[in-house]
């Protein structure tokens, strides 16, 4: 029942056509019966103050397009760039250190490959026994000194390995290494040519020849003198030189990223370099493409009866008289959404492109020239400019529109860590300590260090009760000159740079062992030992600048790395990236202390 004067409750839960015929055609078309009523609605919406322009149909692009023709790594001289490997890998590749046990990997491979090019006529037993007489797996030098026998005991797996492969194992990083291009069978030692038949005697050649350029082509290490590794900054090194004509090039600084990786954006212009000889000059291309019409979600439809995507509602946005970003970007997206364009583009890897001009080509056959918003790259930094390098020179002119894409990877993900070093400051001691949180084991992974120099220490010192006391420890006195930390533990002193007496870098020092009496805690990982020989002797200082410890502290990891390019190959290499640190530590070191 119904009470008077109210209004029933009606729900609607639909709201849709309802056709009367069989045949949808009619419906569909949503007729309107007063077509001046839509005219004078286009008239309100301001439809018929519109330009009489053209939809764009297709789009001629004039670039220029310059070659990457040289890379320089660290100190060393420009070399002309291979593009059979990534950028990464010729900018950050270290020496490779191969364990025993990726040695007799090695070999075994390569007394199979040659085996096999080398026929059924052959016998491989005493290939192999050859094999391992003239590349053998060495076995372990006898420890000179406490330290070095107490490191051979605390070997672990590393020695049973080195140990089981001694005399048995062949040595597949020397015999690959050792060939050479365009050897002859005068240069192959005797015992190898003894088991060839003599009329096989070009296949072993070949098949020694095939083994160099495997190796050298799976396993990325660098020159002697092209070490990118910059240990005073913690970081690589690089540049990449862009051909600007035959003999001048556009030098472009590699800037280091905080995740290692190397991009468009990991680049400066830093002026102009020379180019090797036989560098390709840059080409210009011509391209005619059609455009394509930009989307994005909440987007308003060109259609009149289309209604949009509920899921994204620019209309239902709330902004206050503050937020002008906000009302900005709604304002824009509602108002200009349909009137970009985007225009197939494609470009080779490690190529810098220089944009000329395009030419847009509209329905009614008008051309219009279209030119960059900003101008040069840089010149206006109040503009909207992406993509872009910046100059790292003042006073160096700029880059007209331009895209770089470097020869590089895409993000991937490193190896097992194998070394680690942890830089912290330590505000009690006033210096800062390099914590080697991670070593070599020896067999082709890491280990805890924290670990393996408690060992060192427990076999070089059995008992602390062992030590020597003094007659004040019989009352309960003893007085310490100093206080001992890990092992581990190697400290950076600051010193001054010469320059001014406010300026200053961290110098790598030494801390006494215990025992033996006279004995330096020298590092282990090849990331502290910059300077060291193999005998632990210091040839040469090193030192880090002091800005490059911050107060979170910085890591440095070393790992392998492995990759497969454009073409399929695959390449290995060796390198280091820093990672954010945990803060400060505390080592505890005191001197002139009065123990009880």
């Amino acid at each position: 029942m119904i009470a008077s004067g109210c209004e029933p409750f009606r729900v609607w839960s639909r709201l849709e056509p309802r056709p009367r015929r069989t045949e949808l055609d009619n419906p569909l078309q949503a007729r309107v019966q007063d077509a001046l009523w839509l005219l004078t609605r286009q008239w309100q919406f301001g439809e018929f103050h519109g330009e009489d322009t053209g939809s764009a149909i297709v789009a001629t692009i004039a670039r220029t397009v310059s070659d990457v023709v040289a890379v320089r790594v660290g100190d060393a001289p420009g070399t002309a760039y291979d593009a059979s490997v990534p950028l990464e890998t010729q900018i950050e590749q270290l020496p490779i250190d191969f364990p025993p046990a990726w040695r007799a990997q090695l070999g075994r491979y390569a007394a199979r490959l040659i085996a096999e090019r080398v026929g059924p006529d052959v016998s491989v037993p005493a290939l192999r026994a050859a094999l391992a007489q003239l590349y053998p797996l060495e076995p372990a030098a006898p420890a000179t000194d406490p330290v070095a026998a107490a490191r051979a005991a605390q070997a672990g797996p590393a020695g049973r390995v080195r140990a089981a492969l001694a005399g048995r194992g062949i040595d597949g990083y020397r015999l690959a290494t050792e060939q050479r291009a365009g050897q002859t069978l005068a240069d192959v030692p005797g015992t190898l040519a003894a088991v060839i038949p003599a009329d096989a005697a070009g296949k072993l050649l070949d098949a020694l020849d095939e083994l160099r350029t495997w190796f050298q082509a799976l396993y990325a290490e660098p020159e002697p003198a092209a070490d990118g590794w910059d240990g005073a900054r913690l970081e690589y090194r690089y540049s990449a030189v862009v051909a600007r004509d035959r003999t001048r090039g556009l030098a472009l600084r590699g800037a280091p990223t905080p995740d290692g990786s190397v991009d468009w954006y990991s680049f400066d212009v830093a002026g102009t370099a020379p180019v090797p000889a036989g560098a390709p000059a840059p080409t210009t291309e011509v391209t005619s493409v059609i455009p394509g019409a930009v989307s994005y979600p909440g987007m308003p439809n060109a259609r009149w009866w289309q209604m949009e995507d509920a899921r994204v509602d620019l209309g239902s946005l709330r902004a206050d008289s503050t937020d002008l970003t906000k009302i900005i970007v709604t304002d824009f997206a509602m108002v200009y959404g349909n009137d970009w364009f985007a225009v197939p583009y494609e470009q080779r890897l490690g190529t810098l492109a220089e944009i000329v001009g395009i030419v847009v080509t509209d329905v009614f056959g008008h051309r219009t020239l279209l030119t960059a918003a900003t101008g040069a790259a840089g010149d206006n930094w109040a503009a909207w400019d992406l993509f872009s390098l910046s100059s790292a020179v003042p006073g160096l002119a700029p880059l007209g529109q331009h895209l770089f894409l470097p020869p590089t990877l895409p993000p991937q993900r490193p190896g097992p860590v194998l070394e680690e070093v942890a830089f912290v400051r330590d505000d009690a001691a006033n210096m800062v300590w390099g914590i080697e949180t991670r070593i070599r084991d020896g067999i082709g992974a890491g280990r805890d260090a924290s670990e393996a120099a408690r060992r060192l220490a427990t076999a070089l010192l059995p008992s602390a009760s062992a030590a020597a006391t003094s007659g004040d420890e019989a009352e309960g006195l003893r007085y310490l000159l100093g206080t001992t930390v890990p092992e581990n533990w190697i400290p950076f002193v600051p010193v001054h740079t010469g320059q001014d007496d406010h300026s200053i870098r961290l110098q790598r020092a030494w801390m006494p062992r215990p025992a033996p009496a006279g004995s330096r805690v020298r590092p282990v990982t090849s990331i502290l030992r910059s300077g060291i020989a193999a005998d632990d002797t210091q040839t040469s200082p090193y030192f880090i600048n002091e800005e490059e410890i911050p107060r979170a502290g910085v890591q440095v990891r070393a790992a392998m790395r492995r990759a497969r390019w454009t073409d399929g190959s695959i390449v290995v290499w060796h390198a280091r990236h820093t990672v954010s640190g945990r803060g400060p530590g505390d080592s505890g070191l005191r001197f002139d202390v009065l123990e009880t």
